[in-house]
Order: C-alpha cells, then structure tokens, then sequence
C-alpha cells in the first residue's frame, strides 16, 4: 500500500513506518488521533484530514490482529 500526499507527508512523516512500530492497537489509534490534529493544525482542509484517517485505518486494519496486537513485531 502506497500514499503520496507531500501535504500529509510533510507533517507526518513516514506513515506507514510510524503505525507498525506501535505494539497495539490502541496507541496505534492514539497516533493516528494525534497525527490528524497536529496536520488539522497545519493544513485546515478536511478532505485532506478525512484521507489521512482512511489511509491510517488501512494500516491498523493490516498491522493488528483481533485481539490488538501487532503481526508484524515479535513478542
């Protein structure tokens, strides 16, 4: 999965890296809470904030197994 926005980018970092180095799900979505009010902050268009959100969901959706936890690190 790829997503290029220079915008969110810019403010945010490397997305994708940034959500699967968090252990759960729940700081997952606290991550993915903050980077949207940091970048609402910044750029004040909400479609932008709203693809952002979608994007992250992605990832969480990819990155955490029913229970909470992250596949992709080891335990």
């Amino acid at each position: 999965m790829e997503f290029k926005n220079i915008e969110i980018e810019k403010y945010c970092g490397n997305i994708q890296e940034r959500i699967q180095s968090c252990r759960n799900r729940n700081i997952a979505e606290m991550l993915k809470d903050r980077m949207c009010m940091e970048l609402g902050v910044e750029c004040r268009d909400n479609e932008t904030i709203n693809r952002l959100r979608n994007y992250v969901d992605e990832i969480i959706l990819q990155t955490f197994d029913k229970s909470g936890m992250n596949k992709k690190l080891e335990n």
